[in-house]
């Protein structure tokens, strides 16, 4: 009878510890204190700008930017919230604190951080040439009809050097139909996203490199560090974003999403953080 009674008491403690096991699963302590605009829930502004912003339906979000505030929030023991606005969007709906953060390759840039808050780097946004002859170098330019976005950090430096034959896209896509019928016969556009964008059925045919550095496009030689634009008043925000984008960077992990996504890992070495004037 007593070994019995041991049994039982054997299988009572079993029991009861397997019936707590989803609770103790679900704990979770935060890797730092902040508010969010909504307890327990980071709000994230988006915009469709593939590899870097991808939101689906259902609340889903990918992207290089998407996939590392996905792992940050579940550092922070948050669950993400994804608000989809358009591309100017984004920043209005951080300032007017809808958002806590916005994605999708914002630059660190000295007039941004009047208004908002930047976080550490996350990755290099390097300018790629697009073309039929694998094109590297700006002096291979010369001469020709080419193509930019607007927006970019290089689209200033190309105006000067290249001047009316240069043409400005308000996106990637009318760039890319400009190519296909030789209007123009030259891109430029961020690498990652005519990679992307290639990846996707665009560009077909064509070769994406990277621009090597030239003195007449500073982009060239440094390129503009990418973040998240936060709430600038929430200090706490900013700081725990930093320390987790700083142990993201030490443990791989930004490199290996951005190859995730076909694009280099060396854009991980973001170096020290600058504001670009």
């Amino acid at each position: 009878m007593t070994r019995s009674f041991k049994h039982f008491t054997r299988w009572m403690f079993l029991c009861s510890t397997l019936a707590g096991a989803p609770y103790a699963l679900a704990e979770c302590t935060p890797a730092n204190q902040f508010e969010t605009i909504t307890p327990g829930v980071l709000t994230v502004a988006a915009y469709v700008f593939p590899p870097y912003s991808i939101p689906g339906p259902n609340n889903q979000l990918s992207g290089v930017d998407g996939e590392i505030i996905k792992r940050i929030a579940e550092r922070e023991c948050l669950k993400v919230k994804t608000m989809v606005v358009d591309t100017a969007a984004v920043v209005q709906a951080v300032v007017a604190k809808r958002a806590d953060v916005g994605i999708g390759d914002w630059y660190r840039t000295a007039e941004r951080s009047k208004a908002l808050g930047l976080s550490a780097p996350l990755y290099l946004d390097v300018m790629g040439i697009i073309s039929d002859e694998g094109y590297t170098k700006i002096s291979e330019l010369d001469g020709k009809r080419i193509g930019t976005v607007q927006g970019y950090l290089w689209v200033d430096d190309l105006k000067k050097t290249f001047g009316d034959n240069l043409v400005l896209y308000p996106n990637p896509v009318a760039m890319a139909q400009d190519l296909a019928s030789k209007r123009i016969q030259v891109g430029a556009d961020s690498f990652a996203v005519g990679v992307s964008s290639q990846q996707k059925g665009a560009y077909p045919g064509k070769s994406i490199k990277v621009s090597e550095p030239d003195q007449r496009v500073k982009a060239t030689l440094e390129p503009g560090q990418s973040a998240f634009p936060y709430t600038k008043s929430n200090a706490a925000l900013g700081e725990a974003l930093g320390k987790n984008i700083q142990a993201l960077h030490a443990s791989g992990e930004i490199a290996e999403i951005l190859a995730s996504f076909g694009l280099d890992r060396e854009a991980a070495k973001v170096g020290e953080p600058r504001m670009i004037q």
